[in-house]
């Protein structure tokens, strides 16, 4: 399963391929998701927890990592109440997608 969106994220920035390698790379160089301070934030403030998730998913978005961004979206309404669900698959689910969105992005960068 492709992680990125290559084309799409290519088409939002009007086929920018030097811009989009910056934003790849500029998302690979923000502080990494930390699984700890995740579990952290939520056994102190759910909306605290929400933001963190909030970050990393908009990155999501912005470069086309479609299921990243959708797993992110999950776990917020989970923490901002808007849903139900499994807080440790959710967080679980969140942090894979975020792992193989990382490789696939140095991957790119890479080739």
């Amino acid at each position: 399963m492709k992680m990125i969106d290559y084309d799409l994220a290519l088409e939002m920035l009007d086929g920018e391929k030097e811009l989009l390698d910056e934003l790849l790379q500029a998302y690979i160089d923000e502080e990494n998701l930390d699984e700890k301070k995740l579990c952290d934030l939520e056994s102190k403030d759910l909306l605290e927890a929400a933001k963190y998730v909030h970050f990393y998913k908009g990155g999501a978005r912005q470069l086309a990592a479609k299921d990243l961004a959708q797993k992110g979206q999950n776990l917020e309404d989970v923490l901002r109440g808007k849903s139900q669900g499994n807080l440790h698959e959710l967080n679980m689910e969140f942090i894979d997608s975020y792992t193989k969105t990382i490789e696939e992005i140095k991957s790119i960068l890479n080739s």
